[in-house]
């Protein structure tokens, strides 16, 4: 490998040109090999990864159990290397709904976030679930002390109304806060980059739909009040004698209508509604005591 460089060193100093393709061999050469490279990634606890919902929550049906689909929508990184690519699948599992109501337009979902599935298939079982494996990736042996490991439990905070069809929709961002450390497979990682995809502008499109509601007619306006006015009285004229004036006597003016304007009235509301787009106003970890396992999340 030194001599290589060397020769492409010797080269170029002689005014010879050195080939791009030349350049990547020696790039390729001069890379550590894959044994020096590291077996696992750390992610460390409290780290935040952003995720977009990839399928939505009705406000009628959304209930304990049910879950939740997100991706990945900014690369993770630990250490000098990318841990979690962005376009990666994350799963979780509502543990409680609360809804808006007529006096407060805000709703809470806990989501206990359990799963990171990669693009190449990697699946990683975060921290005090219940299906979590019990052995490590890569890491201490087994006979050494291990943390107790927390759960990444979220609760999400909502901008919404009573009159919302949706508590999450597509695209609602969203922060995940590890609970604990997230040991991951580094080539299963490795493999995974190129093959991650967020999804594409539109695809996540807002799931809201308008429905029929009972409109108002409005109010009916008043016409215009019409006083009306003196015709007036014309002139009177006394005749004269012969070779004398006749005398006139003027009449009144007339006196035009007094219109008082009636009101115009109220428009009706038509009978259906686009509820707006529910608004994520937070998402904060919520403090959770340890599980009872006592082994570090592992990945299969």
């Amino acid at each position: 490998m030194r001599r290589f460089e060397v020769v492409l060193l010797s080269i170029s100093l002689l005014g010879f040109p050195v080939s791009d393709s030349a350049i990547q061999n020696q790039s390729t050469l001069t890379q550590p090999s894959p044994a020096s490279a590291p077996a696992s990634i750390t992610v460390p606890a409290g780290s935040k990864i952003e995720l977009v919902v990839t399928r939505p929550e009705r406000a009628q049906s959304a209930k304990n159990g049910d879950t939740v689909y997100a991706q990945t929508s900014f690369p993770t990184v630990a250490g000098i290397g990318m841990a979690i690519p962005a376009g990666t699948y994350v799963e979780g599992t509502i543990k409680s709904v609360t809804r808006p109501t007529r006096k407060f337009d805000r709703a809470e979902i806990q989501v206990l976030f359990t799963k990171i599935v990669f693009a190449d298939g990697y699946i990683v079982e975060l921290p005090g679930t219940t299906n979590a494996m019990q052995a490590p990736a890569a890491g201490p042996s087994s006979g050494d002390p291990q943390p107790a490991s927390r759960e990444t439990l979220i609760a999400i905070t909502i901008q919404v109304t009573p009159a919302n069809d949706l508590l999450l929709d597509n695209g609602a961002e969203v922060e995940m806060t590890l609970g604990a450390p997230l040991q991951l497979n580094a080539k299963q990682v490795a493999q995974s980059i190129p093959l991650s995809r967020l999804p594409q502008p539109g695809q996540l499109k807002s799931a809201t739909t308008c429905r029929n509601v009972p409109g108002s007619p409005g109010t009916q306006g008043t016409s215009d009040t019409v006083i009306p006015g003196s015709p007036g009285t014309p002139d009177t004229v006394i005749p004269r004698g012969p070779g004398m004036p006749d005398t006139v006597i003027p009449g009144t003016p007339a006196t035009p209508d007094t219109v008082i304007p009636g009101s115009p009235g109220t428009s009706g509301t038509p009978d259906y509604i686009c509820p707006a787009t529910p608004l994520v106003i937070s998402s904060t970890p919520v403090n959770n005591q340890p599980t009872q396992s006592s082994q570090p999340v592992a990945a299969r």
